[in-house]
């Protein structure tokens, strides 16, 4: 794997993982790529209906319910190091204008990424609506934490903000509702996003919105706390190290929180944050050490293309179909077959067709790659 001078300086797994998190988003939520549901259909054929329920009993138990944290969590990873080269070369006051015009660009792409806005539906365009949105947000608060406080004080803040976000869940119900604190017909979030957003909340029964914001802080600071490791000035056997003993410890944690607090994707709660970011650390460990230590760097090639233009092939996998351009190499579509997919039963050729949709994303990020063209925000 040759890296362009770009890209040399930098701590390749970091976006191995990005890209490891957002193959696996394209793969199950966007792009016209289903790449592991069709998978699982052709396996496992009629029982995977039934498999999946067993999975969703659990709402944080999912695929793309640990690629969404992991993506978010590497925001936290890198923020550090970006802000600390940013004010070696630029006043406060330029890195404070960076920062928010970051985080409304972002917060822009994440309305266009969640539909309607493009098709001019105004009235069903949902806030925070779009994993972009909370990003900005988060971005924008963790960028004002790291920027004003010493690497101390995020641990502490990152504590507070896990236990004071319990306690809001625990000890503010919504007003009028005496059911579960976490029922997906009425809780403290869906109150307000019903006051907050009205008609423009989450369109998902269950799902909460504005708290979320919250829980999205948490675990880009949980984040920022690996950063805080990787980017350090210690040998890399002894990064390696203390990312394993970080990760162990939040996942650990999470589960026995879990106990009295449930692990819940939909509401993003503490032991949620915990619980991903721990696994996103342990990853990030593994990743490391294979990678930036012991150098078995080919291997990882496919998913450094999405590492590197993730925000770019989001983005391009949220306003279009790569079906389109999948189909014209392996055969038609589910009505009319042809080509290579028609001479396979359906549930292969939904396979196929995903696999040439995915295909064609990676090519085009390719491409960039080649061209040296890196889509920054």
């Amino acid at each position: 794997m040759e890296l362009n001078q770009k890209l040399a300086d930098r701590i390749i797994s970091v976006d191995i993982l990005r890209g490891i998190a957002m193959f696996i988003i394209c793969s199950t939520q966007i792009g016209g790529a289903p790449i592991f549901r069709t998978f699982n259909n052709m396996v496992w054929g009629d029982a995977w209906p039934e498999i999946v329920k067993v999975i969703m009993s659990n709402p944080a138990i999912s695929i793309a319910n640990v690629a969404q944290p992991i993506f978010v969590f590497v925001v936290g990873v890198v923020l550090p190091f970006s802000l600390r080269k940013r004010l070696m070369k630029s006043s406060k006051k330029k890195v404070y204008t960076h920062v928010v015009i970051r985080s409304v660009i972002l917060f822009i792409c994440g309305l266009i990424a969640g539909g309607k806005i493009l098709n001019l539906q105004f009235d069903k365009v949902y806030w925070y609506n779009n994993v972009l949105e909370y990003i900005s947000i988060s971005y924008l608060v963790c960028s004002l934490i790291v920027i004003n406080t010493p690497k101390k004080a995020h641990y502490i803040i990152a504590g507070l903000l896990l236990l004071l976000y319990w306690c809001v869940w625990l000890f503010i119900p919504a007003p009028g509702w005496d059911g579960d604190i976490f029922s997906t017909e009425m809780n403290i979030g869906i109150y307000l996003d019903q006051v907050i957003l009205g008609k423009y909340g989450h369109p998902f029964k269950g799902w909460t919105a504005v708290i979320n914001s919250v829980g999205h802080i948490i675990q880009v600071l949980l984040g920022v706390l690996a950063g805080h490791v990787i980017f350090g000035a210690k040998e890399k056997p002894e990064k390696t190290k203390g990312l394993l003993l970080y990760g162990s410890v939040m996942v650990v944690a999470g589960l026995i929180w879990s106990l009295v607090y449930p692990v819940i994707g939909r509401n993003w709660t503490s032991s949620f944050a915990l619980v991903t970011a721990g696994i996103s650390t342990l990853l990030l460990a593994l990743l490391y050490f294979v990678i930036d230590v012991k150098g078995y760097i080919k291997w990882s090639f496919f998913f450094f293309m999405f590492g590197v233009n993730s925000i770019a092939i989001y983005m391009m996998a949220h306003t279009f179909d790569f079906r389109l351009i999948g189909n014209v190499v392996v055969g038609g579509s589910t009505r009319h077959p042809f080509g290579i997919s028609g001479y396979f039963p359906e549930d292969v050729r939904l396979f196929i067709q995903a696999s040439a949709a995915m295909a064609v994303m990676w090519l085009i990020l390719y491409y960039m790659y080649r061209k040296k063209t890196f889509i920054k925000i």
